[in-house]
């Protein structure tokens, strides 16, 4: 204590103030420990006037962008809703949005890269989408706005301006789907190397300590792992070997790419509903018996031949006919392009008739992209008795990438739901004993179900010399 004491008064009378140091160590040490600290401090100062500089450049990058978006955010707007029977720019003023959008949020100091991947985005926006989708089958679409009370709202020119009428297409619609979309392909991006890897290559060089602490273990002193294979072949496992000895038995490894397989339905949800959103439409065609009319956005033309409806009578509580109820109506039609007949069908109200543009890309028709779709709707009489066939046109490309991700979103519910991931190490210990020990992500009963009979099995082994397999 004493040699202590005189180091603490020296120090002091040096230095102006009192410096403790733990016993054992010289003046020297605790100067050069003083000189340490005091470069460390310089070093942290000078990382942080270099730091300055780069912070400063990335928040004029950041700000030059926002400023970009911002003002090609706001011209395109004027002139979209300006020039309503102009291009289609919702999708790109959606992309626009999300640029002014992550831009704004880097110049608050928002970690931009750790939001895109934050699971509470992806539940945000899936709940706000879901809400969304509710109000919009509660709300008229386009076609029947105009024979409802919402004409003569006095809002009702800014309703439509916004979408509110078609929200499914309308611009802050396909924003969020462009934002779920960008959450889910950073999430699988930064989970699918990870997620492959641990299923491809387990861990499987692991020492007693880790098999102990497993939720389900046990000692079987003088067995060996010979034992332990003989005990769990025939329940389907796979054995894994390490170099230290250590042996992996292994069951549904891929079962952790649930996760995957789930954000890759939404993700398939998403761009199906953006690419049906950017390029598809709805049209309704007015067809009197033998004319043609053209079909909007294609270079095809539609014939209606002739309309047929079939009626019934109506009577009356006496018996009496009361008048006559349309049971079934069809159009016998023919499609055409550049003088060539694409198709011909007679449609009905639940048979409509598909029909694939001319010189169509191979590829996009061969998922079912292309196709034009024909749906008998209604009917009407013309001024002069003639029927005429009322048809509902519509283009929706991305169907197939929308019933894909219901099939992979079922996919992943089974992988989750059914297929659990059980693990079970063994080793032989310092002492000589098998240790044995495992778990299971889900389906816990089962495993120590199996886990148990794996360990009557060793019980029931007949003994071996310890250490033959150490």
């Amino acid at each position: 204590m004493y040699p202590s004491r005189m180091c603490e008064k020296r120090d002091a009378g040096r230095d102006g103030m009192q410096v403790r140091r733990p016993p054992g160590e010289t003046g020297s040490q605790g100067h050069g420990a003083r000189l340490s600290g005091i470069e460390r401090a310089e070093g942290k100062t000078k990382d942080a006037g270099q730091g300055a500089p780069q912070g400063a450049a990335a928040f004029l990058v950041t700000g030059t962008l926002a400023l970009i978006f911002l003002f090609a955010d706001v011209v395109l707007s004027i002139y979209y809703y300006r020039h309503t029977s102009g291009d289609d720019l919702r999708w790109l003023l959606a992309l626009l949005d999300i640029g002014l959008t992550l831009s704004v949020l880097g110049l608050t100091g928002k970690r931009v890269s750790r939001m895109l991947v934050s699971m509470k985005l992806a539940l945000t926006l899936l709940f706000v989408i879901l809400i969304i989708s509710v109000i919009g089958t509660i709300l008229p679409n386009k076609d029947q706005v105009a024979t409802s009370g919402w004409v003569n709202n006095p809002l009702y020119d800014f309703y439509n301006a916004i979408g509110l009428f078609d929200m499914y297409y309308s611009r802050w619609f396909l924003f969020l789907l462009f934002l779920l979309a960008t959450n889910l392909t950073w999430c699988i991006y930064k989970r699918l190397r990870v997620t492959l890897k641990n299923a491809i290559h387990p861990r499987v060089d692991v020492r007693s300590s880790f098999i102990a602490n497993q939720p389900f273990t046990d000692s079987f002193p003088g067995r060996s792992l010979d034992d332990f294979r003989r005990a769990i072949s025939g329940r389907r496992y796979r054995i894994h070997q390490a170099p230290s000895g250590s042996v992996l038995a292994e069951k549904g490894r891929f079962a952790a790419l649930s996760s995957i397989v789930f954000h890759l339905s939404f993700l398939f949800l998403g761009v199906g509903g953006i690419i049906g959103g950017m390029m598809g439409w709805t049209d309704q065609l007015y067809i009197p018996d033998g004319s043609t009319v053209d079909v909007p956005h294609t270079m095809m033309r539609v014939t209606n031949h002739r309309f047929s409806v079939d009626f019934i009578p109506v009577l009356d509580e006496r018996g009496l006919v009361e008048g006559y109820r349309p049971v079934d109506y069809s159009s016998d039609l023919e499609v055409t392009q550049d003088g060539q007949t694409l198709a011909r069908q007679t449609i009905t109200v639940n048979g409509p008739m598909r029909v694939n543009p001319a010189g169509a890309n191979p590829v996009l028709n061969f998922l079912g992209s292309t196709s034009i779709n024909f749906h008998q709707s209604a009917y009407d009489t013309t001024e002069t008795g003639q029927y005429a066939t009322i048809l509902e046109v519509n283009y929706m490309p991305g169907k197939l990438l929308v019933y894909a991700g219901f099939v992979l979103m079922m996919g992943g519910i089974t992988l989750a739901l059914y297929i659990p991931h059980r693990r079970i190490w063994a080793r032989v210990d310092e002492s000589g004993a098998l240790l044995v020990g495992g778990r299971s992500n889900r389906m816990k009963v089962s495993f120590a179900r199996d886990f148990n009979e794996v360990k009557a099995g060793l019980v029931q082994e007949p003994r071996q010399e310890a250490g033959t397999d150490a």
